[in-house]
């Protein structure tokens, strides 16, 4: 069973996901999508001043039932840099989100799949020594982002993200 919760369908609907940069903490961070050839390019700048560092794309807030997943998958074309998936458990912005970090190849299309027990929780950005669960049954938003302080210029085509 598949769940396809982005594509380039979706980015032109109604439930399309929304850019979220670090300027809503003060940061300078820039990005935008735009649609191509069917695929989501996600693109801009990673600035580390002003405590910045990320730019993201999210779902919109929702009632996510993923209990009868094992995780996620994606595929992409991007810059060779690192980028993650997070998620969390609240409609409101508390800095906790459970997330895993995968790395990409230059220029080259990978399909990434993450099991939901590789996920770990995370406190604005930092790793939380926690062994506390996704709860599968609660999740309100899915972001995919680019942080870990990778300064500078970055570029994601994105084919689909989806539960497997």
């Amino acid at each position: 069973m598949n769940e396809v919760i982005l594509n380039s369908f979706i980015m032109k609907t109604e439930n399309r996901w929304r850019i979220v940069n670090d300027n809503v903490m003060g940061g300078l961070s820039s990005s935008r999508v735009i649609i191509e050839n069917d695929k989501i390019i996600f693109a801009g700048n990673v600035s580390l001043e002003n405590n910045g560092g990320f730019a993201s794309i999210r779902s919109p807030v929702k009632n996510y039932d993923l209990s009868n997943f094992n995780g996620i998958s994606i595929r992409l074309k991007a810059d060779g840099k690192n980028y993650s998936i997070s998620m969390k458990e609240t409609s409101y912005f508390t800095g906790y989100f459970y997330t895993a970090i995968f790395e990409t190849k230059a220029d080259e299309w990978i399909t990434i799949k993450i099991p939901f027990n590789q996920f770990k929780l995370y406190y604005f950005g930092k790793r939380i020594n926690s062994d506390t669960e996704i709860p599968l049954d609660r999740i309100k938003e899915i972001s995919f982002l680019i942080g870990d302080k990778q300064e500078g210029n970055f570029k994601a085509v994105v084919d689909y993200i989806k539960f497997y």
